[in-house]
């Protein structure tokens, strides 16, 4: 009697750890997982963007931007820069609506009216300290005249991006407002500074998340410049967390 109380006294006790013991060890293969996802280099992590189309989008230019120092122009493949496709996003500061934008509705720039060239597209803010840092680099490449640059002014006050500018220099050929943030999520933004590389055909063919150092620059976006001045299919990858969005 006294053996088979022993033993189920064992079982019982070995049911007991093994009820703790499931639960622990799950939450440590968890806790493993995800170190090793947050200590990985985003730069291994190839964007599933690359070589879709760009969202489709119209949005209004940022009214009385300070000179752009690298400034071209549109050269749009269909000639027509307000445009606005039937499935874009439209702010509602270019259609008159309640909007931080008021009085910066000017004419709307549409992605069709982008293409045709290829460009760099740089979704940028005043409070974002990243976009500062990056931001030697994008005048560089601005002043190289190696590709248009677009800004898309994200979430910010139109006073506030104008006042930015015109202390840090205008890089952009064309300002977009993107005040709601509609179009950026279109984009998968989740922060910013976020930086896209669309082809002629209006193709994402390159995707930087966070700022853009000297070293990337150097090393992945001009040679992805240059392949497609060389009609090449550069492929892109994510870079380092971007700010959070306010």
């Amino acid at each position: 009697m006294k053996k088979k109380r022993a033993k189920a006294k064992k079982k019982k006790s070995g049911l007991f750890s093994l009820r703790y013991l499931l639960p622990a060890g799950f939450f440590l293969a968890l806790s493993v997982f995800l170190l090793l996802g947050l200590n990985r280099n985003p730069n291994e992590i190839p964007s599933p963007l690359i070589g879709k189309a760009a969202p489709e989008y119209a949005l209004p230019r940022l009214a009385d931007a300070p000179a752009s120092i690298g400034r071209r122009g549109l050269t749009p493949g269909n000639g027509n820069t307000s445009a606005s496709p039937a499935n874009a996003h439209v702010d509602a500061a270019s259609t008159g609506g309640e909007s931080t934008n008021k009085g910066d509705s000017g004419n709307l720039v549409s992605s069709q009216a982008l293409r045709g060239q290829p460009y760099l597209l740089n979704v940028w803010a005043s409070w974002c300290m990243p976009c500062l840092q990056e931001h030697p680099q994008i005048v560089a490449l601005a002043q190289s005249h190696r590709i248009r640059i677009v800004g898309m002014n994200y979430k910010d006050q139109p006073a506030d991006a104008r006042r930015w500018l015109a202390r840090n220099g205008n890089p952009y050929d064309e300002i977009l407002v993107d005040a709601q943030g509609r179009t950026a999520i279109d984009f998968g933004v989740y922060g910013v500074p976020e930086t896209f590389l669309i082809d002629a055909e209006g193709r994402i063919r390159y995707k930087l998340t966070g700022a853009l150092s000297l070293q990337t620059l150097q090393d992945q976006l001009l040679p992805a410049i240059a392949a497609l001045e060389n009609n090449g299919q550069p492929s892109g990858n994510t870079s380092p967390r971007p700010n959070p969005a306010p």
